[in-house]
């Protein structure tokens, strides 16, 4: 848990000044690295759920009841917090690579057409 304070703390302190693409970078990477964490935690904890609520069956309260079902839709709610620990990485990396998209690569054409004509030209 340390680790995730750790780097929730690093996001919140996140400055995008400056050198905008660095920090982007780094937001992206710290993010994706959170959701991993998230992502994996979140499995183990599916898992060790389901088989402690299975081994509720001997229970004689859970004779006539399903335990097996039981287990299985209560653990789904972690297994889709963690595919949406996924998603939250993989939104992560979209992020970095539409801010090189959209701006480093129109920086990288000016510079180069500055060099050249004079002139610059924007796409849109």
């Amino acid at each position: 848990m340390a680790s995730a304070e750790r780097i929730i703390i690093q996001l919140g302190e996140t400055a995008f000044r400056g050198q905008v693409g660095r920090a982007v970078a780094t937001y992206a990477r710290d993010t994706q690295t959170l959701a991993h964490d998230m992502a994996a935690e979140l499995d183990v904890a599916a898992e060790r759920a389901q088989a402690a609520m299975w081994k509720l069956r001997k229970l004689p309260e859970m004779r006539r009841v399903d335990v097996w079902v039981r287990a299985r839709m209560v653990s789904r709610h972690l297994r889709r917090a963690r595919a949406l620990c996924q998603g939250i990485s993989a939104e992560a990396v979209r992020f970095n690579v539409a801010y090189r998209r959209e701006f480093l690569d129109l920086e990288e054409a000016v510079r180069r057409r500055s060099r050249r004509s004079g002139e610059i030209e924007v796409r849109l």
